[in-house]
């Protein structure tokens, strides 16, 4: 115990500021150190700030001069540290490697009542239990309902909580009540700790060769690190590896985190695992409500939680028995946070899992050019899966040379055709168009002035089901027949709509086949709780013959009876601007066609395009991922772009044009005088959409060979933005390892 000297305390502060701060211990405080972890509140500024301990250390010299400001802690809010010693050091790597405010990182890591100084959430709570009478209506004695059958299917391996109904659909809880009224279902005191978990054996399916094969080149490396891409072609049976490797962790103690890019995807794979492991699985994404969040976050650092799934910021939560970590289409942009603190959620599992020396799986039907990449050099191993499990067959794909045909909202006679054909044989049809509304531009017919959103440089899209106008940018919106003062016309009634978007897809599709049930899947149709869930439903059940929906059904879903995919417009994602446009387009492409032919009817997928000639069909009509990606791969090494190089975006905005242009080319012109000729700056330009929510956008972009040369790059940018006067007339961010370059 130190006597003599300084105690000076490190904190990682919540607030946007760019810095670790130093205080001094609370007033009488006790002379033992507080554990890095702990939240405590302090003054800033003129405010009260929450913030977690980084340090506390004495140093041999009294204050100097500056240091005598040094102010104390108000209050110290935990007895012992809310944020372990791995995930303060995880922590502290993003901070460095993001270059991002120290405490918008640590904030990420804590559930929103904690953030506001509340203690943590007991877990304790109701919870029931499988009765036999229960067990007997499971076996056979009793006809159950789909939800039922799964209720209690779950409570044959743990007890059932009101928390945990929150991972189930939305029609649980009014199970669990019958279920209470039958008999089936009895309460128990308190929901005891999972501790040994029970495995449901009998739902496993059995490994084929190749899967068995990548299992256990897997299951080898538990205890190390290692990074394992597995490339499974769609329907290959990459969850069940999974699970077969889930059974093992679990089983020896440990807990399993599995990350998947949206909330559309968690619900086949929640079922999937619940059905094996029960209460041991514990979901989290951002539909939860902060209480349930704040339960799973206590769950998961308690241990109850042995299997987590969860989206992007699942790579966060308190895991102290993690032994594997799984990210499911690891080659998803949308495990990279857009705004705020700027992760990307794969990058972090790969580094946690590193820290933790255990294995990490990224698992992708179309894996990332950064992923195959690593494989090439070594530092990923390679697991293919070429063929689909169960005997099912690839679909064939066929691209459609639309130029010259007359098309009826976007289908052409061949697809029609191929619809029809399916319909008489009973089997289902899938229409893919990742373009939602009715039309994406409105145009008056007499002069063709083009409806704009206000805010914006984007075209306002027609919905007529709520006869709105829409910016999917923005939010903004008006009814469709109010004036629009800028158009020169006034004719309301000369508007018209140009382009397909699902909603007239859908319509013009009840016209064209007037005798088929049409269901269509995009935000506008799916806006409620459960409304997904009882589509596929339907789905499956096969009360649909047409679907027609957008990126929400491009990825992950099994439908055994659609046996066609209907690319509608095949061209909308190569016309994109930017470099990853292709890569993004192939991926897209290849995973929403994986949905034709997983079950025992053979698939086929009809590509439109007016470009039929371009390079990449070549390699789509033979699902020939890896070889588009050799070349993507090599075309990129001799641009020197990203996997070959580091690249990062300084962006600005402000409510004028000019400030975040002349901001960003004050800043580069002192950045080429004093950063080497091996980092490239580009820039500034301006945004691809330069308007945005009514504020002005402008980019400068920053490349190098040598990621570290290039975070020395980055820090003398920040240091050089602190000395612009400008820099307080825009708001600006920094985009580590961007993903959208425009």
């Amino acid at each position: 115990m130190r006597e003599h000297g300084t105690r000076t305390l490190r904190v990682a502060v919540f607030s946007p500021l760019r810095s670790f701060f130093d205080y001094l211990p609370t007033p009488g405080a006790s002379s033992t150190p507080l554990t890095p972890g702990c939240r405590i509140r302090v003054p800033l500024g003129r405010s009260e700030r929450l913030g977690v301990v980084i340090s506390d250390t004495w140093s041999d010299d009294t204050l100097a001069t500056g240091e005598r400001e040094l102010k104390p802690v108000l209050e110290v809010l935990d007895a012992s540290p809310v944020i372990d010693a791995s995930l303060m050091a995880l922590a502290l790597w993003a901070v460095q490697y993001y270059h991002c405010p120290p405490g918008e990182v640590f904030e990420a890591l804590l559930p929103a009542e904690l953030r506001r100084g509340e203690s943590p959430r007991q877990t304790r709570e109701p919870a029931w239990q499988l009765t036999p009478s229960g067990a007997a209506a499971l076996s056979g004695s009793e006809r159950l309902g789909p939800r039922q059958r799964e209720l209690l299917q779950r409570a044959q391996t743990g007890v059932i909580t009101r928390l945990s109904l929150t991972e189930l659909p939305s029609s649980a809880a009014r199970a669990l009540r019958e279920a209470q009224r039958r008999g089936w279902l009895a309460p128990v005191e308190d929901a005891p700790l999972q501790l040994a978990p029970a495995v449901n054996d009998a739902r496993f399916m059995a490994l084929n060769a190749a899967q068995d094969e990548a299992f256990m080149s897997i299951r080898s490396r538990l205890g190390a690190f290692g990074v394992h891409l597995l490339h499974g072609v769609t329907g290959s049976g990459k969850t069940e590896i999974y699970l077969h490797l889930a059974r093992d962790v679990i089983t020896k103690g440990g807990q399993v985190l599995v990350l998947v890019p949206e909330i559309g995807l968690t619900e086949q794979i929640v079922q999937r695992f619940s059905e094996r492991f029960g209460a041991a699985v514990g979901l989290v994404h951002s539909e939860l409500s902060e209480r349930a969040r704040a339960l799973v976050w206590q769950r998961c650092r308690e241990g109850e939680i042995r299997i987590l799934l969860g989206t992007r910021s699942a790579v966060w939560m308190p895991l102290p028995r993690l032994q594997l970590v799984v990210v499911d289409e690891e080659h998803d942009p949308s495990f990279k946070q857009q705004e705020g603190f700027r992760y990307s959620a794969r990058d972090v599992a790969v580094m946690r899992a590193r820290r933790l020396d255990i294995p990490v799986v990224l698992g992708s039907a179309t894996p990332s050019l950064e992923s195959l990449a690593n494989c090439e050099r070594g530092k990923y191993a390679y697991l293919p899966l070429a063929e689909r499990a169960g005997g099912a067959s690839l679909p064939g794909i066929r691209v459609l040379d639309i130029r010259g045909m007359t098309l009826t909202s976007g289908i052409s006679d061949p697809l029609r055709r191929a619809i029809l054909e399916r319909a008489e044989r009973g089997e289902q049809s899938l229409l893919f168009l990742n373009r939602r509304g009715y039309a994406p531009v409105v145009l008056c017919h007499t002069c063709g002035w083009i409806a704009g959103c206000p805010r914006c440089d984007a075209r306002l899209v027609l919905h007529l089901e709520q006869d709105r106008l829409r910016c999917h940018h923005c939010g903004f919106e008006r009814r469709r027949d109010a004036s629009f003062p800028d158009h020169p016309c006034g004719r309301l009634e000369a508007y018209a709509g140009v382009g397909v978007g699902t909603e007239q897809l859908e319509g013009a599709l009840g016209e064209l086949f007037p005798g088929l049930r049409t269901l269509r899947i995009d935000r506008d149709a799916m806006r409620h709780k459960g409304d997904l869930e009882r589509a596929f439903t339907r789905i499956r059940q096969r009360e649909v013959d047409l679907l027609i929906g957008t990126q929400m059904i491009a990825k992950g879903h099994d439908f055994a009876h659609v046996t066609l995919v209907g690319i509608v417009d095949g061209d909308s994602g190569l016309l994109a601007r930017d470099f990853r446009a292709e890569e993004r387009f192939m991926q897209t492409i290849l995973q929403v066609a994986g949905r034709a032919g997983r079950g025992a009817q053979p698939g086929e997928v009809l590509i439109q395009s007016h470009h039929p000639e371009h390079p990449v069909f070549t390699f789509l009509r033979h699902a020939d991922y890896r070889g588009f990606a050799t070349r993507a791969l090599a075309e990129r090494a001799e641009a020197e772009m990203p996997p070959h190089t580091a690249l990062a975006m300084l962006r600005a905005e402000a409510p004028k044009r000019e400030p975040p242009q002349e901001f960003l080319r004050q800043l580069a012109e002192g950045l080429r005088r004093e950063l080497p000729p091996s980092v490239f700056i580009g820039g500034p330009v301006p945004a691809l959409m330069e308007r945005k929510v009514g504020r002005y956008r402008a980019n400068l972009l920053l490349s190098c060979l040598d990621r570290g040369v290039l975070a020395a790059a980055l820090e003398t940018a920040l240091t050089r933005i602190r000395e612009l006067p400008l820099a307080r007339r825009v708001r600006w961010h920094l985009d580590v390892d961007a993903q959208e370059t425009g």
